[in-house]
């Protein structure tokens, strides 16, 4: 059970959950001075889960994003009042961007993503994201929260810089590399393949080569790394087959998966086919749970001393 603190800004999107004992959890931590120098973070979607927009307007999942994308280029304003989404069930996100695309224009589609997904504050997790002091970051989100997160630390000694990407040329001394093949909001207008916005089925063809050369560099870093997936579903097949390729080896420290489930035949499926033990956490529980453990988080950052950090303005729920 996670230990009970006192929230002084209990609102969303902050909540505490109460959690059975974690072995995996407790492996995490037994294993920290081990692990802590070498680092790699994983976000999935999972881990923009209660983030708004600049518009206050929640992020959005792929299956709401697909809802948006086909009500705001496929419909009129007089259909989108009753359309009845059960109609495009089987359709991906990425085959209604497409049709979308070709009914509209690229620009349309990459500034609507642009702006479902633009933030002008982090979360309090992306924001102390930085002093696990990560050596690499991953991302198949397009929103800016690990951004905003690093900047809020700009001249900080204790965090490095950060640097989105796309080819290798970038001192892996000076910065953290964070990888988003998906490409970004703040890169939407360059080319897919070099952070432009990657949404329909085309952009997937056009970038095929390129994005499993991203991947395959990013694994390539891994192999010496405790890699902490949070927040990703592992549904993306050319991803995860290069992590169970790395997994089969088993010369790897050990990797860890955290999400809200407590479930033997999950954990156990995770641990056989991709050897990596997973933590019923969410993300927010999960760093005030290892930083209660491992005191990673400088006293001006923790969740419960934030009322008093001079920059909780530019953290989403304090403003």
């Amino acid at each position: 059970m996670s230990r009970d603190i006192t929230l002084k800004n209990p609102n969303p999107p902050y909540k505490r959950n109460e959690y059975p004992v974690d072995s995996n959890f407790n492996s995490l931590c037994d294993n920290w001075e081990l692990y802590e120098n070498k680092i790699a973070i994983f976000l999935g979607a999972g881990a923009s889960f209660g983030a708004v927009n600049n518009k206050g307007d929640k992020l959005l999942g792929a299956y709401q994003l697909r809802n948006e994308v086909w009500s705001k280029f496929m419909l009129s304003p007089k259909e989108r009042k009753n359309y009845d989404f059960a109609n495009i069930a089987s359709m991906t996100l990425e085959h209604a961007s497409a049709i979308a695309q070709s009914k509209a224009d690229r620009l349309s589609l990459t500034e609507f993503i642009k702006g479902k997904y633009t933030a002008d504050q982090t979360l309090w997790q992306h924001a102390v994201l930085p002093f696990l002091n990560p050596k690499a970051l991953f991302t198949t989100n397009y929103d800016n929260l690990i951004e905003l997160g690093f900047q809020l630390h700009s001249g900080d000694v204790r965090v490095n810089k950060h640097l989105e990407v796309y080819d290798d040329n970038y001192n892996s001394k000076e910065f953290v590399p964070v990888y988003k093949p998906h490409g970004s909001v703040s890169k939407s207008n360059d080319e897919v393949g070099h952070g432009g916005i990657v949404i329909s089925q085309f952009d997937y063809f056009d970038i095929h080569d390129s994005r499993v050369n991203m991947l395959k560099k990013f694994v390539d870093l891994l192999s010496d790394k405790c890699v902490i997936f949070i927040g990703y579903s592992f549904m993306d097949f050319d991803i995860s087959r290069l992590i169970y390729d790395m997994a089969r080896k088993n010369k790897t420290p050990r990797w860890y998966a955290v999400f809200p489930r407590n479930d033997d035949n999950i954990r156990n499926m995770y641990l056989e086919n991709y050897q990596i033990k997973q933590i019923n956490r969410t993300f927010f529980d999960f760093l005030i749970d290892l930083d209660e453990a491992v005191n990673f988080i400088p006293g001006e950052w923790k969740f419960t001393n934030m009322n008093e950090n001079m920059l909780k303005n530019r953290i989403q729920g304090y403003s």
